[in-house]
């Protein structure tokens, strides 16, 4: 139940955030340029909406494996060696995941006291994107990991067949 949820809300989240940023900004422009009046504050919200937007996208593309990373080595790799590459570029994003989860988490908890001009919303629920993204970056590639030794004969293809899921 939880991994669907995790599921619905990176496929979802990043879309709607988009077209939340994109209203906001099109509504500040058509009432800077047409009424002479702007809210304060909308370029900064767009801008954190893109940040969240960013970094849950690509925790969604770890989970379905849409980084390109695995695809450009994979076409020059003979197919005996395709299973250690996934098997390390899985476990490259882990660890560099797990760091990032760890800076993204301190970058957050330190920047309380730092607010957004002139909305008054601290960093923190910005910087936020980053421990979250990262965390959820780890426990996908691990989960990869997991398949790609439970079926080390099947792993060329196992990470295609067990992550391009549906849209749930």
């Amino acid at each position: 139940m939880i991994k669907r949820l995790v599921q619905r809300a990176e496929n979802f989240l990043p879309g709607f955030l988009l077209a939340l940023m994109t209203v906001l900004v099109i509504i500040d422009v058509l009432c800077r340029y047409i009424l002479n009046v702007s809210f304060a504050g909308s370029a900064e919200l767009a801008t954190a909406f893109f940040v969240w937007l960013v970094f849950i996208g690509s925790a969604g593309a770890v989970r379905k494996l849409q980084h390109i990373g695995i695809e450009g080595f994979s076409i020059f790799i003979p197919q005996a060696g395709k299973p250690w590459l996934h098997l390390f570029m899985s476990t490259a994003i882990l660890v560099v995941s797990l760091h990032m989860t760890r800076i993204g988490y301190n970058l957050s908890m330190n920047s309380w006291d730092r607010e957004i001009d002139m909305v008054g919303i601290p960093y923190f629920y910005v910087y936020l994107a980053i421990p979250i993204s990262f965390a959820l970056m780890a426990i996908h590639s691990a989960a990869q990991i997991i398949d790609i030794l439970r079926n080390w004969q099947d792993a060329e293809c196992v990470r295609l067949k067990t992550y391009t899921d549906p849209e749930v």
